[in-house]
């Protein structure tokens, strides 16, 4: 675990390393056919930001390791399903620069592959011997999964509200986010109010999360956020940074390359990207104020401290 993690996520970094450990050694057992590609996209790297929810929150309870560590590694394995899944839709070809499963191997392997570890992800919710683990993680995937067939649904329509987006997002990142939250304060014995505060916690953390990652997609550069800048646009989907610029599109058309580029260069020189920081900023505010119902720790401090990662991270 480097430095910057261990600030991170404070009390529960070195059992991330736990995590991370204990998941290579699964993965390294699983057959060769899946387990090769999922090793990859693991040690191309990542924050690990799920899984460290799970045990921050549990942390906010009577925290036992063994018992959140299956979940951990649960919301980590969806996760990394979910990124397989979207690069076959997306048709990406890097991740954190790195190619994609599909791009390696082909669509229909990395499906099966994504749904192998979707099926992981359920054992080991399974092996925390709490039923409401499973169901929790199972509610997540299927609002994940309506969420993308809601947004293919919308694919080239640039004018699409900012409702819709806000649906959108909260499906996709949002959701499980919120999760990760509900799963460790139940494994951790919280109060049902307590696990309200921490599953809107997450929610708005997500919020923030990816409105800033939409605004990374046009700001930042190759190098910083694993694959190319204008991605969603080139992909036939408008963001938040771009439905607050100035720049109008035409709805029903793929846009090229050449195009792409040209939008991403007038969305950065607009007020766009500010304006939907500013949104991002305003919903990690939210997630602050859902912890001020809790007790006060060292995980609900770290839990503040990673609203401001979420809107100021390059990666």
């Amino acid at each position: 675990m480097t430095e910057s993690a261990t600030e991170l996520f404070g009390p529960v970094a070195r059992d991330l390393v736990t995590v991370e450990t204990q998941l290579r050694k699964e993965i390294g057992s699983d057959p060769p056919e899946v387990a090769g590609a999922m090793a990859d996209l693991f040690q191309a790297g990542g924050k690990r930001l799920r899984p460290a929810l799970v045990l921050l929150a549990g942390r906010c309870g009577t925290y036992e390791l063994e018992r959140v560590l299956p979940a951990a590694m649960a919301v980590e394995v969806t996760h990394a399903a979910t990124l397989v899944h979207d690069d076959v839709i997306d048709r990406s070809a890097t991740r954190r620069g790195r190619p994609t499963v599909a791009a390696s191997l082909g669509d229909e392997p990395a499906i099966v592959i994504g749904d192998f570890y979707f099926a992981k992800a359920y054992e080991f919710a399974a092996r925390t011997r709490a039923h409401e683990v499973v169901v929790i993680l199972a509610e997540a995937v299927m609002k994940i999964c309506a969420g993308e067939v809601r947004q293919q649904a919308i694919r080239y329509r640039y004018t699409t509200s900012i409702d819709e987006y806000m649906q959108r997002i909260e499906a996709k990142t949002a959701t499980l986010l919120a999760a990760c939250c509900d799963i460790g304060a139940l494994l951790g014995g919280l109060s049902e109010r307590d696990r309200g505060a921490l599953r809107n916690y997450g929610r708005s953390l997500g919020l923030a999360f990816q409105i800033a990652d939409d605004v990374l997609d046009y700001t930042g550069t190759e190098g910083e956020v694993g694959k190319p800048i204008g991605h969603d646009i080139l992909e036939g989907f408008a963001t938040l940074p771009l439905m607050l610029s100035s720049v109008q599109l035409n709805d029903d058309r793929r846009l090229s390359e050449a195009d792409a580029r040209h939008i991403v260069e007038a969305v950065r020189s607009s007020d766009g990207p500010r304006d939907a920081l500013a949104q991002a900023m305003k919903h990690a505010r939210d997630a602050r104020e859902h912890l001020q119902k809790l007790e006060h720790s060292e995980a609900t401090a770290a839990l503040a401290s990673l609203t401001d990662y979420v809107v100021t991270r390059k990666l």
